[in-house]
């Protein structure tokens, strides 16, 4: 087996090291290091690192170019950039709700630029994002976080015997039901339970409400 060392590729900085406001984290997803300098930066990445469309997730690019108010020229690091599997690369910005309404108007300064891109010898790239994004709290909630992070573990411990039984037990299932309900029975509770998990990430299983899965989510067949 071979093994590939992470690398942080484009970042333009890293997060320091030692810094009280920040979380001095990261994860890896597809092989490269992405950096996390808030904790709601940790749960936007998560959360995006679940979506299927997503190729490859960048942090802390790129440096993009706008005008302010007195029409001088500046520098806006990307927290992300994502790059979805159609080609499209749409940068993103973090921020809590509260900064909402400052933080989309320095982004339809970026739109107005051109999607100007600052590169590191000092160049500039227009139309260097397809589009730029905002995401809060209101996106990566705590719970669309943990269902992240336990969905993403469950595609890892894939248990293809235990995954194929899962579904045979639900096939004909029909109203509402709890999760907890389905992990009766079955010899390996740890395995079922990563079933149920891939089943909901696959849109078998269907969930009643928005919010951190348990055992007593309600669940239903997808149709």
């Amino acid at each position: 087996m071979f093994w590939n060392e992470p690398v942080a590729e484009r970042a333009v900085r890293k997060p320091p090291a030692t810094h009280g406001k920040t979380l001095r984290g990261f994860s890896v997803f597809n092989d490269v290091v992405v950096y996390h300098e808030s904790d709601l930066e940790r749960r936007v990445s998560k959360v995006l690192q679940l979506r299927k469309d997503v190729k490859a997730i960048y942090s802390q690019f790129p440096v993009l170019l706008y005008r302010d108010a007195e029409g001088v020229l500046r520098e806006h690091i990307c927290d992300f950039c994502v790059v979805f599997n159609d080609g499209e690369i749409v940068a993103v910005a973090v921020k809590h709700v509260q900064k909402s309404e400052v933080m989309t108007e320095l982004l339809e300064r970026i739109k107005a630029e051109g999607y100007v891109r600052k590169n590191k010898n000092g160049t500039t790239k227009s139309g260097a994002v397809n589009d730029i994004r905002l995401m809060t709290e209101r996106e990566a909630t705590y719970g669309a976080f943990e269902n992240a992070e336990r969905i993403l573990r469950a595609r890892r411990m894939r248990n293809d015997a235990e995954f194929n039984s899962a579904c045979d037990a639900v096939r004909n299932l029909s109203g509402r039901f709890r999760f907890g309900d389905l992990l009766r029975g079955c010899e390996n509770r740890g395995l079922r339970r990563t079933a149920l998990l891939l089943l909901i990430d696959e849109g078998v299983l269907l969930t009643e409400t928005p919010g951190r899965i348990d055992d007593l989510t309600m669940l239903m067949v997808r149709r």
